[in-house]
């Protein structure tokens, strides 16, 4: 297992969260574009762009935001999370996934859901070795204490 420092994604992070979106997401945007959406994420409080480093490199990140809705109250959502291949099965995503859920406490949302958009199996075995449940349809869910 390598050791990773997780903290919250900066300016000087954009580029390497980009190129990981695109190399691991697989997002079609351009990156001038995709640029300027993190730029959006990592200014907004309601949301929180997370980087996995290691020996001085971005490895991976998170994603997620708070979310208020009439049907299940306010939660945290985890919308993204990419690690590069290297770096895949060494302890970094679950790194981030714990990072999440520090934060999900500190903005008082201690329910975090995670819904897969395809079905990915590394993220599922990831989630569920968290402590995430499925609730079905590729849905997860934990209550934080």
């Amino acid at each position: 297992m390598f050791h990773f420092t997780v903290r919250a994604a900066n300016h000087s992070d954009i580029n390497a969260v980009c190129k990981i979106s695109q190399k691991v997401l697989g997002s079609a945007l351009q990156l001038e574009n995709l640029e300027k959406l993190y730029v959006n994420m990592i200014e907004d409080i309601e949301q929180i762009v997370m980087v996995a480093v290691h020996s001085g490199h971005v490895a991976g990140f998170i994603h997620a935001r708070c979310v208020s809705d009439m049907t299940f109250g306010t939660y945290t959502e985890i919308i993204e999370i990419a690690m590069l291949p290297y770096y895949q099965r060494r302890g970094g995503s679950k790194a981030l996934i714990f990072a999440i859920e520090q934060w999900s406490g500190q903005m008082g949302t201690p329910n975090i859901k995670c819904v897969l958009k395809s079905d990915n199996e590394a993220v599922k075995a990831l989630l569920q070795s968290c402590g995430y449940v499925e609730n079905g349809f590729g849905a997860f869910e934990k209550t934080i204490v």
